[in-house]
């Protein structure tokens, strides 16, 4: 349901300045707060039980897999190589394309890639290697050592 007139942009201006009045009489129904104004509408039965498709199934793919090196990757890896050295690249393609190897050796989803560590501002670095920033000891009457100098004139 529509709160405001501004919701509708220019429509509602646009039907009056342009003499559509059925659309105008629809966006005025769309700001009416009355029931009998309003489109009618129907809720999705609740005792209904909902149709999950899975539509990898469907199409008969392989399952979604983790992006870290498996234990039973290792038969998978070794079929590769053998494509390859069988049928050479577009061999090793199409197997590499029928059943994904796994994209790196290690998977970690906190870990960062180095070359994106290194970017990181000084503090982030710090953060990610939870370390604390130095403590640096202050000293109030340094600050008025160098107000005082600041102040006086120089002695030429």
């Amino acid at each position: 349901m529509l709160i405001n007139e501004w919701q509708l942009g220019n429509e509602l201006n646009q039907s009056v300045q342009q003499h559509l009045h059925a659309d105008f009489r629809l966006w005025l129904a769309f700001l009416s707060p009355a029931i009998e104004e309003q489109a009618g509408f129907c809720l999705a039965d609740q005792q209904a039980t909902p149709q999950t498709t899975d539509l990898r199934q469907q199409l008969q793919l392989v399952p979604q897999r983790d992006y870290g090196l498996q234990p039973d990757d290792l038969p998978l890896l070794q079929q590769h190589t053998k494509l390859m050295t069988q049928g050479g690249f577009a061999a090793m393609r199409l197997g590499i394309l029928l059943q994904p190897p796994p994209a790196v050796i290690r998977h970690d989803a906190k870990k960062l890639t180095a070359d994106l560590a290194d970017n990181l501002s000084l503090h982030c670095q710090r953060h990610l290697a939870k370390q604390l920033a130095p403590v640096q000891s202050t000293d109030a009457t340094l600050l008025y050592d160098v107000l005082e100098q600041l102040h006086t004139p120089a002695a030429a």
